[in-house]
């Protein structure tokens, strides 16, 4: 077992700052790692207590009745040195060290950081951090977040080199629904560094797609190694900042990175296939999409949406996103006439002229079959069931007072509304089918409630790798950047 492994996979585990106070970070820690069913020996530290959380502590990591896999460390900067060393001599193989205060502070916080990682080399131990947030590991539910918040296991990977944003990171993940499998914030990777995780979460099986927040990269040579083959069977996603000169010094100043030239890393990025985006709401937006969507053999884009309006946003985000909007076939147009009214445009974006949502899948179909078509973006209509009124049962009642029999009326309405809900839950069960049939991507973009999150046409959509977008410009983008990935994997 290689030394990453014992980070997100330890079997014994201290944390060195242990507290009962649920105030300091070394409270929060400890609980999430005695909830981890994996770590089989969890070892609190604490020079003061000799109780922790219901666990017996021990004053300091030499103290404790044998080596462990994996140390968190959360002292203050001083004292870091001095932990170290007594990890060395105890034979503790990793250690994440959540300990700001040294290289992004000057030259004498740089000395200890130097210090620190001569003392764990000597001893073969390897260091994340310091200046991080923690990690966590959903296959084992192994935790050194300080906050408990309910992470969905899945098949997205993220390395940060920010602590305090990837809150925000993972938050936004949680927001759109999807799954995490590893996370880690590097901090100012005084040791291991974004690559050695980057190369580990290629090989992770539990990983499908890798999402990275840079600030600058110390080992950039490296990296577009290491992204270039992993990127031909992984995507790679990544929010890069320090565009400027503000946000480059802004950078130095928070990981002592180094942001170097943006038309560099843009450069680089785009050789090695990374898929570079410009916010984290965007970032998992295309992650997101890339766990199941089949990649575009094109760039061609059938639009179908509800209103005339929409179909020109959409129609200009395609072609400000280097796409087209597809010539639609006489047969696709003979299909659609059969399911809309005269008024509908005969061409693309199909405009459904308002008709209702139980014509999207009958006009969805024809879009996918149709071979002018590489990709189709639908704009409303999807999971409308949802957000009618009539399904809450005492606006029912409200609207329902004047019929002769307002409860026979109501119960007639739920049947009616339960009855849509489940023809689209089948069709959904098709368009699973025909993407993979037809190898396109199917993008949505509608309006998202309370209501609809809580649908079961929503809960499958999500089940089957397909998410909604709340923009028919963030939905365009992830197009964008899916037909860019493929064209890189079909140039390979």
């Amino acid at each position: 077992m290689n030394s990453i492994d014992l980070i997100f996979a330890p079997e014994s585990a201290a944390v060195v700052g242990a507290s009962n106070d649920p105030t300091k970070w070394g409270a929060g820690i400890f609980a999430r790692i005695l909830n981890s069913p994996l770590a089989k020996k969890l070892y609190p530290v604490n020079s003061k207590n000799a109780i922790v959380q219901g666990v017996k502590a021990y004053p300091s990591i030499k103290d404790l009745p044998e080596p462990v896999d994996f140390a968190a460390i959360v002292v203050p900067y001083p004292y870091i040195p001095q932990v170290i060393r007594e990890c060395a001599e105890k034979g503790v193989k990793t250690a994440l060290i959540i300990t700001a205060g040294l290289s992004e502070t000057g030259e004498e916080g740089s000395r200890i950081e130097r210090e620190i990682v001569s003392i764990a080399h000597n001893a073969g131990m390897r260091l994340v951090g310091p200046n991080c947030m923690g990690h966590f590991n959903t296959a084992n539910n192994f935790s050194t977040l300080r906050m408990n918040i309910p992470i969905q296991q899945g098949k997205i990977g993220v390395i940060s080199q920010s602590g305090g944003f990837a809150m925000h990171i993972l938050m936004c993940g949680m927001d759109i629904g999807v799954g995490f499998s590893k996370f880690v914030s590097v901090g100012n990777e005084a040791d291991l560094h974004f690559e050695d995780f980057l190369e580990y979460m290629g090989q992770d099986k539990e990983t499908k797609v890798i999402t990275g927040y840079i600030e600058g990269l110390r080992k950039g040579r490296e990296f577009f190694k290491l992204a270039k083959e992993i990127s031909k069977e992984k995507p790679i996603v990544v929010v890069k900042v320090g565009k400027t000169e503000a946000g480059a010094q802004a950078a130095r100043s928070h990981t002592s990175a180094i942001a170097g030239s943006d038309m560099v890393y843009d450069a680089m990025f785009k050789q090695s296939g990374v898929i570079r985006v410009n916010e984290v709401e965007e970032l998992f937006d295309v992650a997101s999409a890339l766990l199941r969507q089949p990649l575009p053999k094109g760039n061609r884009i059938g639009i179908l949406t509800g209103g005339g309006g929409f179909g020109c946003i959409a129609s200009d985000a395609c072609e400000e996103s280097g796409l087209k909007v597809a010539l639609l076939s006489k047969e696709t147009i003979r299909k659609l006439n059969t399911v809309l009214s005269d008024r509908w445009p005969h061409g693309n974006p199909v405009d459904m002229v308002a008709t209702g949502t139980d014509v999207v899948y009958k006009c969805l179909w024809p879009l996918l079959e149709d071979e002018n078509i590489d990709a189709v973006l639908i704009v409303g209509g999807i999971g409308m069931a949802s957000t009618y009124p009539l399904l809450n049962v005492n606006n029912a009642k409200t609207l329902l007072q004047q019929a002769d029999n307002p409860l026979s009326a109501l119960d007639y309405t739920q049947q009616l509304l339960k009855k849509l809900q489940d023809e689209e839950l089948a069709s959904i069960d098709k368009l699973s089918e025909y993407m993979d049939k037809y190898q396109k991507p199917v993008i949505i973009s509608t309006y998202v409630n309370e209501a609809t999150k809580a649908s079961p046409v929503f809960e499958k959509l999500k089940n089957i790798g397909v998410f909604i977008y709340p923009t028919p410009e963030r939905a365009v983008k992830v197009l964008g950047h899916l037909y860019e990935y493929s064209r890189y994997r079909n140039n390979l």
